[in-house]
């Protein structure tokens, strides 16, 4: 492993498990095994390293989110990406608690903020992208496109941070937990199709 990846994987971690308090520079470095003036060479300061490892999330992120692009009909794309979030969130789930579990600004990182609102905008777009071209095939039932994209996200968010906090775990296993994603998928498409439409994948 590269020394930056090496980096940015070590801070992660520290940012997860210390929060604003324990991250620092010099931190981060002890962790890797290096000077806090090596750190430097890669990153010009604290906010810079998060921006970057929030860069690299995104970045994986959206290569999960494009796989949905496969999928034969619109509807099947829709669920596709609904599938990809939920794997990201089971595969990555620290990068994805960095993205959409930590209060950035509450923890003091305006800058960073700002860097997950506009790294985050284009995979909310490809989630509208996909509400409109169901709504263009006639299978979803026309509505604010926007308002439908939000409802989706927000309904799997909800179930993938249940079971990344903890929530959940008494209650089922993993492979359960990979049956109640089906089940919360196929009441999103139920939710939003047209009756009088088959719904075709």
């Amino acid at each position: 492993m590269d020394t930056r990846k090496q980096i940015l994987e070590e801070a992660r971690d520290v940012f997860l498990q210390r929060g604003l308090p324990g991250f620092s520079m010099r931190t981060v470095a002890e962790r890797v095994g290096v000077s806090a003036t090596a750190l430097y060479r890669h990153f010009d300061d604290k906010d810079a390293l998060v921006a970057s490892m929030l860069g690299e999330a995104f970045a994986t992120f959206g290569s999960y989110l494009g796989r949905a692009l496969g999928g034969r009909t619109p509807l099947a794309r829709f669920r596709q990406t609904g599938e990809a979030y939920f794997d990201f969130a089971l595969e990555h789930p620290r990068d994805y608690e960095l993205m959409f579990l930590t209060n950035c600004t509450e923890l003091g990182f305006k800058r960073i903020s700002t860097e997950i609102e506009e790294r985050s905008r284009p995979t909310f777009e490809f989630l509208v992208e996909r509400v409109e071209e169901c709504m263009k095939a006639r299978v979803f039932v026309r509505r604010e496109p926007r308002e439908v994209a939000l409802y989706a996200w927000s309904t799997v968010h909800g179930t993938a941070s249940l079971w990344l906090l903890g929530q959940l775990r008494e209650q089922m296993n993993l492979t359960a937990f990979r049956t109640q994603t089906v089940l919360t998928l196929d009441l999103i498409e139920r939710s939003l199709c047209s009756r009088d439409v088959p719904r075709r994948r």
